[in-house]
């Protein structure tokens, strides 16, 4: 089979190790993969990429994307008049556009993965395909209150996949994709297919000692704040002075950094950037942390889960309570309730046995993440009639 992979960049974040995992399953398959980004601003995880794929640069901004102007009818009070002009211009540019931007040949089948205006305009409008898929990275709903320009995409495109039974109960409710095909389809993990490197884990235990991790992008959608309140109050209230380490990067580092500093937790909040060797600090890691108010499928509490590290996560909707279901594979916190999580912080440190059934629970619970079950699950998708 013949497939087109595509995302609208390839920079490093959770989407993109995502996907690096599907384009080695697809390969495993046997089938021959274009992966086409379309950004030709990419970060080094581009390497990660198989060496099997056929990688595409196309540059496709989000300015052609004729739905993404709904937002402008949203936003201006202008905008239910200048939105229809703009719609439907760009809407009668598409076949030319498609003369210069358009992907020769066809497809089997094409991915758009990334779930974002781009990608999705690109596959519905811009690829050959025998039938199209896109990925679902957030709720069905939640995307619907950002723009009904994604509603017209799903109704071109017809295949949804999403990742929590609460996304797809989500979009059978509303009732306006009943033409549609949806799949909830778990990500695959693989990350402990990476090569530790032992010395370096071990000078990280060294420096940091027992340390608590968060891994993510720096941005609000993260609430690395929180965290930082939450190990303020495990040093004053539970006299714990234990350091936590950020891998990530992002716009809100420095605020994040002063605030770390105004609170006097600057010692014990460590800013690593960004890794590419993530998976040494997860194996030298106590404790992951998890912060985001909202979430699809975190791969970040999978990936730790997979190192045996006891998870502390925020009660993000639906993704967390899909992993970790009622604490019974981690401890969930409320949205950005600092106690709440220094009080986990604690419990997990106190109670060594507690720490213990984590760490073995969350070897149980990887297993339904493993490759090849996605694989299988993946296999009877892109084949089904």
């Amino acid at each position: 089979m013949k497939v087109a992979f595509v995302l609208d960049n390839m920079n490093f974040g959770g989407i993109e190790r995502v996907a690096i995992n599907y384009m080695d399953i697809l390969i495993r398959q046997g089938h021959e993969i274009d992966v086409i980004i379309l950004n030709s601003k990419v970060d080094e995880i581009v390497k990660e990429i198989p060496k099997q794929c056929n990688v595409l640069y196309n540059n496709f901004p989000r300015t052609l994307c004729p739905e993404a102007y709904w937002t402008v009818a949203k936003k201006y009070r202008l905008g239910k008049y200048i939105f229809p002009i703009l719609y439907f211009t760009l809407s009668i540019l598409t076949p030319i556009l498609r003369i210069f931007k358009g992907k020769r040949g066809k497809y089997d089948c094409a991915i758009a993965f990334s779930g974002h205006y781009n990608d999705l305009t690109y596959v519905a409008n811009y690829i050959k395909a025998d039938k199209r898929y896109c990925w679902l990275h957030g709720g069905v709903t939640g995307y619907f209150l950002m723009s009904p320009g994604f509603y017209f995409l799903y109704r071109k495109i017809k295949n949804l996949v999403v990742l929590s039974k609460d996304y797809q109960e989500n979009a059978m409710i509303t009732n306006k994709l009943d033409d549609c095909n949806i799949t909830k389809l778990y990500n695959p993990v693989s990350i402990t297919a990476k090569s530790l490197d032992f010395q370096k884990i071990e000078k990280l235990r060294k420096d940091y000692g027992d340390f608590l991790l968060m891994v993510g992008r720096f941005s609000p959608q993260k609430d690395q704040i929180t965290v930082i309140n939450a190990i303020k109050i495990l040093k004053t209230k539970y006299k714990r002075t234990m350091k936590i380490l950020f891998v990530g990067d992002g716009p809100t580092r420095i605020t994040a950094e002063k605030y770390a500093s105004d609170c006097g937790v600057s010692d014990l909040v460590i800013f690593e950037g960004m890794q590419s060797d993530v998976q040494n600090y997860y194996k030298a890691a106590n404790i992951f942390v998890h912060s985001s108010p909202s979430e699809g499928l975190p791969t970040v509490l999978l990936e730790a889960m997979s190192y045996g590290v006891p998870i502390i996560a925020t009660d993000s909707k639906p993704g967390v309570r899909e992993i970790l279901g009622e604490n019974e594979y981690g401890l969930i916190s409320p949205i950005k309730e600092a106690e709440t999580m220094a009080l986990n912080m604690d419990k997990l440190l106190s109670e060594r046995k507690l720490y213990e059934d984590y760490v073995k629970k969350g070897y149980e619970r990887i297993q339904d993440f493993k490759p090849e079950v996605i694989s299988k699950q993946l296999e009877i998708l892109l084949n089904d009639e």
